[in-house]
């Protein structure tokens, strides 16, 4: 006909159903909308080259989009002239409902054919998963070899089955169920002792909960071959089907694991699972308080009648706030928990005063990298402690003094666990830490008068 072709776009191997997977024809449309187009007519086999799309009038939305800019669409294999007649849009309507209807069937055909060989044992793609391997298989089902992961098979009649993978990787699979089971550990804190362990998957990559979930719940494990768990078909969006859709194939791959196993799993995935609201949170708290006497995290942990310490936390803000909210009594550990906390709010307050009170005694002050560490005129460092009086074994309560690397003075604040109130103050120089702490008690407080003070402002000599 004379048309000299200037250019070629073409989806190879691609589905016409979704337009983003058509590299070619997006690249088409961007040159006939840019008004650049260095051609003016397009070839097109038939109809059903611009997609097969469920849509069917998207196709026709394209060739508009071309003709729109003033280049005209040829068909090569039609039997009708593209002029814009009756004749010729009724036309191409039905070839586009009949290229879309083909789609349609094609799906049915080969959801069909995958079910068929499901129910024969052969795997239906993805990857085999940890503890397995993919053996290739010829059509009359002689082994071919065992494919590594992201290795496809040689010939597109063979065959793949699912065979059990090297020994250790199986043994890890027993192990990873009973650090789930008989240790009570997380899915997450399986993932961080199998990456702390080197241990390698079939990725290459670390470990996640997500792998480690899938290890502790797919069916293959106790030689179900399972399909349509998932599906995503005709391009849309990729969806979870109902167990009642699932195709399975039970005994078709050998068995990892003992059922009664695997369903002690399923459970225990269920228990922890299961979501609590604050008032049952509570009453599992009382109770076990009765059977235990007393509630701490690690009793929680072992209790398999309560779900995991985090569940608590997360619901109350702290396990001591849940233990709070019970209304269970006060263990030291709860006591110790709250002296911290206070201690550290009389820290921040003490050394954002100590800040303050240096620079109106016109001292200049900058914060250093160190925690709660004040710098005055580029020399001198001072740390702000807070220590409570400590009841030892043997001998008289105490306050410690710790020395500290690179300071120059220590300023402590004796805190009184029975009042909740600060004493007084101690500005210890780093000198009198040379041989280790120092212990402040009443026999020798004498001893260190000299560097007391009844408020921070006598200290920067504001008193």
């Amino acid at each position: 006909m004379g048309i000299q072709i200037v250019k070629e776009y073409a989806d190879e191997g691609r589905s016409g159903l979704d337009l983003r997977k058509r590299p070619g024809l997006l690249r088409l449309l961007s040159d006939v909308q840019s008004g650049a187009a260095d051609f003016k007519i397009i070839i097109v086999y038939d109809v059903s080259r611009w997609g097969r799309f469920q849509e069917v009038d998207e196709a026709a939305y394209h060739e508009h989009t071309c003709r729109r800019a003033g280049i005209a669409v040829v068909y090569c294999a039609e039997q009708f002239a593209n002029d814009g007649s009756p004749l010729a849009s009724i036309l191409k309507s039905i070839k586009r409902t009949m290229a879309a209807e083909f789609s349609r069937e094609l799906s049915g055909k080969v959801f069909a054919a995958q079910c068929r060989f499901i129910s024969m044992g052969y795997k239906q793609g993805g990857h085999a998963g940890y503890g397995f391997r993919r053996l290739a298989v010829t059509a009359d089902g002689t082994p071919r070899r065992v494919l590594e992961y992201n290795e496809a098979k040689g010939a597109i009649t063979d065959r793949v089955l699912l065979i059990l993978g090297p020994e250790n990787e199986v043994a890890m699979v027993n192990r990873i169920y009973s650090s789930y089971l008989d240790d009570g550990l997380s899915e997450a804190a399986i993932a961080r002792w199998l990456n702390a362990e080197k241990v390698g998957n079939e990725f290459s990559r670390a470990w996640t909960q997500s792998m480690v979930n899938s290890i502790l719940t797919n069916l293959k494990y106790i030689g179900h071959l399972i399909f349509n768990r998932r599906s995503s078909k005709l391009s849309q969006r990729r969806e979870h089907n109902a167990r009642s859709e699932w195709i399975i194939n039970e005994n078709a791959v050998e068995s990892l694991l003992s059922v009664e196993v695997f369903e002690r799993a399923q459970k225990e995935r269920v228990r922890r699972n299961r979501r609590y609201d604050a008032s049952e949170l509570i009453t599992l708290l009382q109770d076990c308080h009765k059977r235990n006497g007393f509630v701490t995290a690690k009793i929680i942990a072992a209790d398999r009648a309560l779900p995991d310490p985090q569940l608590f936390s997360r619901m109350f803000g702290s396990l001591i706030l849940a233990y709070d909210a019970a209304g269970l009594p006060r263990s030291p550990l709860k006591g110790f928990v709250d002296t911290k906390r206070l201690l550290l709010t009389f820290r921040q307050r003490l050394f954002a005063e100590a800040e303050s009170l240096a620079a109106a005694a016109g001292v200049e002050v900058t914060r250093c990298e160190a925690p709660y560490t004040l710098v005055f005129n580029g020399k001198c460092a001072l740390r702000i402690e807070v220590a409570t009086r400590r009841k030892p074994v043997r001998g008289e309560p105490n306050w410690r003094v710790v020395p500290r690397a690179s300071v120059d003075f220590i300023l402590l604040a004796r805190f009184d666990p029975d009042t909740a109130t600060l004493l007084n103050y101690y500005l210890v120089p780093a000198t009198c830490l040379l041989n280790g702490p120092i212990y402040l008690k009443g026999k020798n407080l004498a001893k260190y008068s000299s560097l007391a003070f009844d408020s921070l402002r006598s200290i920067f000599g504001l008193a």
